[in-house]
């Protein structure tokens, strides 16, 4: 029987990109420290320190003192971008400290930094998920936990309540301490940039959920082929060079191959926005470019002028009959009688998860093919 030992960063590792996840979490590639994770840990390794010296919370003086020792300058590009995130580290903790100081009733800290396992079984199957809980506070109301967040982006209250990472949490910690009862325990994310704290709970019906979340996601992995998926998050990946969707924009040794392509690539792009007269044309260079993205193994195509990226659709097609009988029961069937894909995956969306997953299991691939996407390169 095998045990895999994973993590909630690893499962949102995958689901923001798959091959990011194959190069960190498979092939253990390291990569070179990068200033936004260093800036965020500096800050955790901060109130750590504020929140584990007891009976006496340090001073503000001695919290910013703290942050110039474990400061690394390093990681930044010079000295102006390293100025800009100290500055900004010394303003989130200044907040920080002047909104703590003024709470009349302050929590009993129970723990910072608090490593966690907890196994989760299904059929033969085991998984051990590790993590690690920023805080846990005792007060007046019961116990909660607290993970700090340095992000600019605010989720919604949806979000939160349906957070995978503070369900984990919430078993770590009552694992941890057994005589904790559920109701008695909240979750909150606390945006350290707005000084914002958003607080939700779970029910056992949610967690007892995630056990079924994790092995999907850990079954998901299992069945990946790892491709890339390009987001605004690919400019904080420390495997962009290497990435089959930016390696052509960093080759530096050009051969006669990647001179043509070029070429190819911006007539491309200029046929393209001309009208469909050109199609014969587009679609014989729509060839040539993915047999060159085949041979050199990569997803996309950079010319001073433009990108092309290769991405892939697949179609799906449902088994009516037991389609019908999951939504019928429901009084949602009557809905897709026009078996119309777009409004029965908007009512898919709306499901619980459970009917969520029947109705995956029942989905089959019925095409995929390639298209090539193309944008101008930003100045």
């Amino acid at each position: 029987m095998d045990q895999i030992r994973t993590s909630y960063s690893a499962l949102d590792t995958f689901k923001q990109c798959p091959l990011r996840y194959k190069y960190q979490q498979i092939d253990r590639i390291r990569t070179p420290k990068n200033k936004d994770a260093v800036f965020g840990n500096k800050i955790h390794t901060a109130l750590e320190y504020f929140h584990s010296k007891t009976p006496c919370s340090p001073t503000l003086d001695e919290l910013l003192n703290k942050l110039k020792e474990i400061w690394d300058s390093e990681v930044f590009q010079n000295e102006q971008e390293d100025i800009l995130y100290f500055s900004e580290a010394i303003k989130i903790l200044k907040n920080y400290h002047s909104s703590f100081s003024q709470i009349k009733e302050k929590p009993a800290i129970l723990g910072t930094e608090t490593r966690f396992e907890i196994l989760l079984e299904k059929n033969d199957k085991k998984a051990t998920l590790s993590g690690i809980i920023d805080r846990i506070d005792k007060t007046s109301q019961g116990i909660e936990i607290v993970d700090y967040k340095t992000a600019k982006r605010l989720p919604s209250q949806q979000d939160i309540d349906n957070s995978l990472q503070l369900s984990l949490y919430c078993l770590g910690l009552m694992k941890r301490w057994p005589e904790f009862k559920l109701k008695d325990i909240s979750l909150s994310f606390y945006f350290l940039k707005h000084q914002e704290k958003l607080t939700t709970t779970r029910t056992k019906e949610q967690l007892d959920l995630v056990k079924e979340k994790v092995f999907d996601d850990l079954e998901k992995i299992e069945k990946s082929n790892f491709k890339p998926t390009p987001t605004p998050l690919c400019d904080w990946c420390g495997y962009k060079k290497m990435c089959p969707m930016w390696r052509h924009l960093y080759k530096k040794e050009l051969t006669v191959d990647d001179e043509q392509i070029k070429k190819i690539a911006n007539e491309y792009f200029e046929l393209k926005q001309e009208n469909s007269k050109n199609n014969k044309r587009l679609n014989e260079l729509k060839i040539i470019i993915e047999n060159y993205l085949n041979k050199e193994k990569i997803e996309r195509v950079f010319t001073d002028q433009v990108y092309i990226t290769r991405s892939y659709l697949t179609k799906y097609e449902y088994d009516f009959d037991k389609l019908k009988e999951i939504l019928e029961p429901l009084n949602k069937w009557n809905n897709i009688l026009t078996i119309n894909i777009t409004k029965l995956k908007n009512i898919i969306k709306a499901l619980p998860y459970p009917k969520r997953k029947e109705i995956e299991k029942i989905k089959k691939k019925s095409k995929e093919y390639s298209m090539l996407n193309i944008k101008k390169k930003r100045n």
